[in-house]
């Protein structure tokens, strides 16, 4: 019977993200997944800037930014289509460095990660096989897979096994871990628009609140146009798919994207009915079986974090693998991982809920209240402030220091550096995939000289941001940030992601400061 150190049950964006960054590490990973090829028809088309960060961390940021595009502007419409709400998308804060919003083709995504994963040695894969069984115990996990269109099976072992196997996961099934509902059961046409990519489309994203008929109109990669109809308790599910029906529902909202398109226009790839749901597994981790992806948490689309919340899954969980199979650390770091996801998902699909109440409004009353208040909301912006697009949420308590602000359990903000030699860099670019520390117009390397940090398993990486540092942010964004809460030194982990921090005008001096952080550290991953 083959051993593995893991096993990843799917093979969509979570499975290959997942699988890419357990390859670069050189673990030995097999993917399990019953389809033999992609799935050829778009369903996720958004990532966010921190999805962004993690492409660029695995050098595919290039690739991804030549098959992506961003957006404009966001505009919420009511029924007599007056703009009650409209946000620029370009001048929203970057605080990863790229934009917080860019739509893209799944496919061509999954081909490109895919094609990642084959340049990593340690990777086997078994396509066309489902999980059929599993058995797990102290050492590792048995598992069983069956021939999808046959009746041969096969054995093997895993030290951990992955379910990245979607919202009917046969993982999380298997070892019976339930979804909590978190309110959310609407049904929704989903419906996949090609044009010509010669045609100019206003590059405007619009989600009509109209109480007849909640509406979104996504224009996504080029060429591409994702509509979504809310239904009505009067429609007929399978009627409504049909293509006449669906070019019908087009026909008041198409001109939107240019004067001259016609409900006529363009090929309908997919029209199909499904349920928004919002779902989260009330476990991550069990015994050495973790969920991922749409297999732990499935929420409505209304901020575009499905797919990016299965993308910071595999981030965060790969580096902390790593570590505990090549026995760095002990496997108490892998419990981190439900604390620090699960909060963090539920806020996100929180958040999601309430931007789709704002459009799902079907009681006329209640929408001229919500019209109004919007409306309102434009004069006097603080009303309005939880309806927005790229903001960062804070993960939950897990391997991070305390922190008498709350500052830590974010990503530290990137930007470009330009360095002594004048050059420019990405701040990510000039770090390490271990752990970093990097100081703000502090010298931090005769502070790390003196600490113990062997129990890290790799080198410490340093860099000093700062007039006589390494290099200084033009922008003056993370100078400001420094220099706001008075931080001197912050701690970053391999997802980058702020542990400690040391502080001006403590009442310790940053030694200690830095010995005790250092000392949480050791105590949390060993």
């Amino acid at each position: 019977m083959k051993n593995y150190d893991v096993a990843i049950i799917g093979y969509g964006p979570t499975g290959a993200m997942m699988a890419h960054l357990l390859g670069l590490q050189g673990l030995s990973t097999l993917v399990v997944e019953s389809n033999l090829d992609i799935y050829k028809i778009p369903r996720a088309v958004h990532y966010d800037g921190e999805a962004m960060r993690i492409f660029q961390s695995l050098g595919m940021i290039d690739e991804i930014k030549e098959s992506s595009r961003e957006p404009g502007f966001a505009s919420f419409l009511n029924g007599f289509n007056w703009k009650i709400f409209h946000q620029d998308l370009t001048k929203s804060d970057r605080v990863h460095h790229w934009a917080n919003s860019h739509f893209f083709s799944q496919p061509e995504l999954e081909k490109l990660l895919r094609g990642k994963v084959n340049q990593c040695a340690s990777v086997d894969h078994k396509l066309g096989w489902r999980l059929k069984d599993l058995d797990q115990d102290s050492t590792g996990v048995t598992v069983t897979i069956a021939e999808h269109e046959g009746q041969q099976t096969a054995e093997f072992r895993c030290s951990y096994l992955l379910g990245c196997d979607g919202a009917a996961s046969s993982t999380r099934e298997l070892v019976n871990i339930p979804l909590t509902d978190l309110g959310c059961d609407e049904p929704w046409l989903v419906c996949d628009l090609m044009l010509k990519k010669s045609i100019e489309i206003k590059d405007e994203i619009y989600q009509i609140c109209d109480p007849a008929r909640p509406t979104s109109l996504i224009p996504c990669e080029t060429g591409h146009i994702r509509w979504e109809f809310m239904l009505n308790e009067s429609d007929n599910l399978h009627d409504i798919e049909v293509e006449g029906n669906v070019r019908a529902l087009m026909a008041p909202h198409i001109g939107r994207l240019n004067s001259q398109l016609t409900e006529n226009d363009g090929i309908l790839i997919r029209s199909k009915v499904y349920r928004f749901h919002a779902l989260l597994a009330n476990q991550f981790v069990r015994g050495r079986i973790l969920l991922l992806g749409d297999a732990a948490h499935q929420m409505p689309p209304f901020l575009g974090q499905g797919l990016c919340s299965g993308l910071r899954d595999a981030y965060n969980l790969s580096w902390k693998l790593g570590g505990v199979i090549t026995n760095k650390w002990d496997p108490k770091v892998l419990e981190s991982y439900h604390s620090e996801r699960q909060p963090h998902v539920e806020e996100v699909i929180n958040l999601a809920i309430q931007h789709g109440e704002i459009i799902q409004t079907r009681n006329r009353f209640k929408a001229i209240v919500r019209d109004l208040f919007l409306l309102l909301g434009r004069l006097f912006p603080p009303l309005i402030a939880s309806i927005k697009f790229g903001q960062q949420w804070r993960l939950g308590k897990g391997i991070f220091a305390e922190d008498r602000a709350p500052l830590n359990r974010f990503m530290l903000r990137q930007c470009i550096i330009t360095l002594k030699n004048g050059e420019h860099a990405l701040l990510d670019d000039l770090l390490s995939d271990s752990f970093n520390i990097v100081g703000f117009n502090t010298d931090v390397d005769p502070l790390v000289s003196q600490q113990n940090t062997e129990f890290l398993g790799s080198p410490l990486k340093t860099f000093n941001v700062g007039a006589h540092g390494q290099g200084v942010d033009e922008t003056g964004a993370l100078h400001r940030w420094a220099d706001e809460h008075q931080i001197a030194i912050a701690i970053l982990r391999p997802d980058k992601q702020i542990y400690g921090l040391c502080y001006q005008h403590s009442v310790k001096s940053l030694d200690q400061q830095l010995a005790d952080l250092l000392g949480q550290l050791k105590t949390q991953l060993t």
